[in-house]
């Protein structure tokens, strides 16, 4: 009799493993359709590419206040150009250090590339997000997601999280984690051109 209990809940263990694994890859296929179509039902003259925050797509617009001058950043107004975009928190270890190579970075690509940092507030503060700006000598936009709105519609699961965006507006590549100083330099290049 234990056997049979035995091989029952091993039963039912793989019953349920197989239905959660069938779930997760219809979820990830339904997220992973093709650019071109979820556009296939776009009204006349929409772009043929869908929207999304993964590479191949065109990126969802984003418009928050930017720190510290309260500035509404609309990436609509930004349309042709290139545009390198990076959340983060100031707790985040990783965010610390790939944060000076992006600062050289900008010195370096900031006439020719957007650098636009979001500072997902809505799981930092105001005041440490202003010390981390201040120490490690960010002087481009930093646009603040106090409500975590934007971090939720680009599906961010970790900081950093960096997104290069081409002149028409597409995802060409995404980086969860560090960044290594090659790969930043590399895609802003690629990007800036």
């Amino acid at each position: 009799m234990k056997k049979a209990h035995k091989w029952l809940g091993i039963g039912t263990g793989t019953a349920l493993l197989i239905a959660i694994v069938g779930t997760v890859t219809l979820k990830q296929n339904s997220l992973t359709a093709s650019p071109t179509a979820a556009s296939a039902n776009a009204a006349p003259g929409a772009s043929s590419v869908a929207v999304a925050p993964q590479t191949g797509y065109k990126m969802p617009p984003i418009k928050l206040q930017e720190y510290p001058d309260n500035q509404t950043i609309d990436t609509d107004k930004l349309r042709g150009k290139p545009i390198f975009i990076n959340f983060w928190t100031s707790w985040c270890v990783y965010c610390k250090l790939e944060t000076p190579d992006i600062v050289q970075a900008y010195k370096q690509y900031g006439d020719k590339v957007v650098f636009l940092s979001i500072n997902v507030t809505a799981q930092d503060s105001m005041a440490d997000m202003e010390q981390f700006v201040k120490q490690y000598g960010i002087t481009w936009p930093v646009a603040l997601d106090t409500k975590g709105t934007v971090m939720n519609e680009y599906g961010i699961i970790g900081f950093p999280t960096s997104f290069f965006v081409n002149r028409q507006g597409m995802i060409v590549a995404t980086n969860v984690g560090a960044i290594s100083k090659e790969n930043l330099m590399a895609e802003l290049e690629r990007i800036s051109k």
